[in-house]
């Protein structure tokens, strides 16, 4: 086979494979999608005080949009956030500790020990309302902690339970529930906005025109290519090996 004749089957193989590869990318994120997600976001995060200016605990808010396509009932969350800053000090007194045992086994542990009066990570748990398909719903909660900044960092979630309003029936994790609820953080644009204000349909729509856009354009960009090899193959020599 000629190098010219090389070159353009290499070529076509690997456009074909860019674009299997996006239409696989495309039918699994359609996948996804149908089954739509319970959007959520925090907001409205105010520290209570006492009288010295201390703070005791954090009012916060918190919203749910239902974009599936079921009636969610008896669902309660888990949110936990990671203090990354405590964590990392935590860490560096165990280690210390753990030095100062290894060198001196008699030594008594340090009287001052971050993890005595604080954790590496804040938890809240949510129990929400019922939630119709298309229904948002808002929230008021108290997070036991200091730290109020937190709160708006991206979060762990656990689905401790969930279901169906129709049927009562309790999914499980293992059936996918606890990849139900999708945070939405303050980066997002979406976060700004009404959650009702864009309706299942109209996210299953605009997701699968954006993935039809992508595909046009790799395709069109695969025949420019197919038509520039053309031309290229032409103008080599014919006796080329």
């Amino acid at each position: 086979m000629s190098k010219k004749a090389k070159l353009l089957m290499q070529v076509i193989g690997l456009s074909t494979a860019l674009i299997s590869g996006v239409s696989m990318a495309a039918d699994s994120r359609n996948a996804e999608a149908d089954k739509g997600f319970v959007l959520f976001k925090i907001h409205d995060i105010v520290p209570e005080k006492n009288s010295n200016g201390k703070v005791l605990y954090c009012n916060v808010g918190a919203t749910f949009f239902n974009r599936t396509k079921e009636d969610i009932s008896n669902a309660a969350l888990t949110l936990s956030w990671n203090d990354d800053v405590i964590g990392e000090i935590i860490d560096k007194e165990e280690r210390a500790d753990k030095e100062m045992k290894r060198v001196d086994p008699k030594a008594p542990r340090s009287r001052y020990s971050t993890a005595g009066f604080t954790g590496k990570v804040v938890n809240t748990s949510l129990k929400l309302p019922p939630l119709k398909v298309g229904q948002q719903v808002s929230l008021k909660t108290k997070v036991d902690t200091d730290r109020c900044f937190l709160l708006l960092n991206d979060m762990d979630v656990t689905v401790n339970n969930c279901g169906t309003a129709g049927m009562g029936e309790r999914r499980s994790r293992s059936s996918g529930c606890d990849n139900l609820f999708s945070y939405v953080s303050p980066k997002m644009p979406e976060y700004y906005t009404e959650f009702k204000e864009t309706s299942y349909d109209e996210q299953m729509q605009l997701e699968n025109e954006e993935v039809d856009s992508l595909y046009n354009n790799i395709s069109s960009t695969f025949d420019e290519a197919i038509g520039l090899i053309r031309d290229i193959t032409v103008d080599l020599p014919k006796n080329e090996e």
